[in-house]
């Protein structure tokens, strides 16, 4: 394993799809990790679709699923419940650095002459999501100091908390057309969007985590 350790500077340019997914359909679909189970609290989840151009650890494309909010120790905080990258460092760092649960897939990013783009994401030649999205609208600034997601995440036993940071350029966006695997990811064809951004380009910290035992961890 190459070791590329915390904090992580990354750019490129993306997707945020933004949904306030229902209890339900967070219990059926939303890969909760079990120590967080029963403690889903609404408010705003988001799927995030990133071509990071740079990182500390290289170029690599991104998938994830964060549900929304869940009760924890006296916090309202998100996690990422389901991810896939591009590459084999990304994967064992971010288990190793965020306790972030990567998986491997591969990732093609094409331009269509239309002006839309269309993202392909697959595992072993098996679909994981099919999009075609196009953007609209005027530039604005984007910083996720106005939509906040406060992470933490479990892994061996212990939890990590992080709070990452992000800024670009954003315009209004769709999809145009959108399959899903379900066994392989949570199948957001069933949810309307909140809103959809373009962000080009679109700048992320991922700090050092905080670092605690899970207190209900076994010894």
């Amino acid at each position: 394993m190459n070791h590329y350790p915390a904090p992580w500077q990354l750019q490129g340019s993306g997707y945020i799809l933004i949904y306030r997914f229902t209890k339900e359909f967070v219990a059926q679909h939303g890969r909760v990790p079990a120590f967080l189970e029963g403690q889903f609290s609404g408010g705003l989840g988001s799927v995030m679709l990133v071509n990071y151009e740079s990182s500390d650890a290289g170029p690599y494309g991104e998938l994830l699923f964060i549900p929304g909010k869940f009760q924890h120790q006296g916090r309202k905080l998100n996690t990422i419940s389901k991810i896939y990258v591009s590459t084999s460092d990304s994967v064992d760092n971010g288990w190793e650095n965020w306790g972030i649960p990567k998986e491997l897939a591969a990732f093609s990013f094409q331009k269509l002459a239309s002006g839309k783009e269309h993202v392909q994401v697959s595992q072993s030649g098996v679909s994981i999501a099919d999009l075609t999205l196009s953007a609209f609208g005027p530039s604005f600034p984007v910083n996720t100091r106005l939509l906040p997601f406060p992470l933490v995440q479990q892994h061996q036993q212990q939890l990590y908390y992080t709070q990452f940071s992000g800024k670009g350029k954003g315009r209004l966006a769709k999809i145009d057309e959108l399959s899903i695997n379900a066994a392989l990811f949570p199948d957001i064809s069933l949810c309307k969007p909140w809103a959809v951004l373009k962000v080009d380009p679109f700048a992320i910290t991922f700090p050092v985590a905080t670092k605690k035992k899970n207190p209900l961890a076994p010894y």
